[in-house]
């Protein structure tokens, strides 16, 4: 077989609101907001500049099941600079942008091809007349919870044959919801030439011969997310398969941990953190999240200092005026560590108590109201263990650690 060239991407989650960034200066925030909109519209010159035969996009275009006309109108725009190059767009919705969601539909160009919820087989020639069959189906509700692999036909013994799913591979950890799960095992049974996968955040390669892959999302969008985002560039000639990753984020969250060990100085703190984020990439635009640690010995009026917020306006103050946007977005305390109790204070120490004492019956309970909710329920997910104590961790900053407040 011939020659093929593809993009593939996942959850570009366009319009995503970006909560808890409107402390930011306004062009920072306004900046962030369309940082989605600017990584998609750099998948799409990259597409057109690599000439590729198609783009996929497995799932979750859009990060609310309401999308928005201002969404739809930007992603018609970008699919219509692929229409005038002939270049196709083969779609899945996933749970986040469902098929049953509520919208005001914006014709799309006639070169993309939106998967119905019942699974089915896209077939098209590319511009030198290779044959392609693309197998998937988008999601019809949010929530989708049986196995649908067992619906995937098996390869074209004639034509390249690609499979897009949006969902969770057994052996994948994440804290996304599991939906339309499966095992690798399953998708290899199929004999396809590649998998292109959607619904997990980090990118991730789970087999070769055949590709099975996870592309990650195309931009950050917190701290949780961070590092290069983008796409992967797929070349398929006849068995032979080769990868390659493409960034696309329009900006990058990332982490820094500055040790202050042996530090008696508000100003060596100063350096030290200065001195770390010289050693990020220079021709990036970055989030920066600094985390504190071995600060046992520092000194309590220095404590104080950096609990007020004057060490991380005055480090915000110094960056804002770089050519390379280096913005530190977060200044706090080393999770690995104990938080600085006051043993007189029985306050904290109940606080504390509770937190680490939280029974399923209490945890029941505070969310009654919201799980009952006849206009919330819906839209919520079951909290699992991992949720709760990510919840648990955040109280506990919230509360022990007032310099991110």
């Amino acid at each position: 077989m011939e020659k093929v060239r593809f993009f593939h991407a996942a959850d570009l989650h366009l319009d995503s609101p970006f909560v808890g960034l409107k402390q930011l200066p306004k062009n920072l925030y306004e900046r962030i907001q369309q940082s989605t909109f600017a990584s998609f519209e750099n998948l799409i010159e990259k597409a057109i500049l690599r000439d590729i035969d198609f783009l996929i996009i497995s799932g979750d275009l859009f990060d609310e099941e309401d999308r928005s006309i201002r969404a739809q109108a930007k992603i018609r725009r970008q699919f219509s600079l692929l229409h005038d190059h002939g270049i196709p767009v083969y779609v899945i919705h996933g749970n986040h942008d469902h098929l049953g969601g509520f919208r005001l539909d914006i014709e799309m160009p006639d070169n993309v091809h939106i998967f119905t919820s019942q699974t089915e087989v896209k077939s098209f020639i590319t511009k030198k007349g290779v044959n392609v069959d693309l197998v998937g189906f988008s999601y019809g509700a949010r929530h989708i919870k049986e196995r649908r692999i067992e619906e995937f036909p098996k390869r074209s013994e004639e034509y390249y044959t690609i499979g897009l799913l949006h969902g969770s591979e057994a052996s994948v950890n994440s804290s996304h919801e599991t939906y339309a799960p499966f095992s690798k095992k399953e998708l290899l049974e199929k004999n396809y030439h590649y998998w292109a996968l959607g619904h997990i955040h980090e990118r991730q390669v789970l087999h070769v011969d055949p590709y099975i892959v996870y592309p990650g999302n195309i931009q950050g969008r917190h701290r949780k997310e961070t590092g290069v985002k983008g796409c992967y560039e797929v070349e398929m000639e006849g068995h032979h398969t080769e990868v390659a990753f493409v960034p696309t984020q329009d900006i990058i969250w990332d982490s820094i941990k500055v040790s202050l060990e042996g530090v008696q100085r508000f100003g060596e703190i100063y350096q030290r953190i200065l001195l770390k984020l010289d050693d990020l990439e220079d021709n990036e635009d970055q989030l920066v999240e600094v985390i504190l640690t071995d600060y046992e010995s520092l000194p309590k009026n220095i404590i104080g200092l950096i609990d007020n917020g004057d060490l991380l306006e005055a480090l915000q103050s110094d960056v804002e005026h770089q050519e390379t946007l280096k913005w530190i977005y977060s200044l706090r305390w080393s999770r690995t560590q104990h938080y600085w109790l006051d043993e007189k204070d029985p306050f904290k120490n109940d606080i504390m108590r509770t937190l680490d004492g939280l029974k399923e019956e209490e945890w029941d309970e505070a969310f009654s109201e919201l799980y009952e909710h006849p206009s919330v329920y819906r839209f919520l997910q079951p909290l699992n263990k991992e949720k709760k104590q990510r919840m648990i961790q955040d109280a506990r900053e919230l509360f022990f650690n007032p310099m991110n407040n």
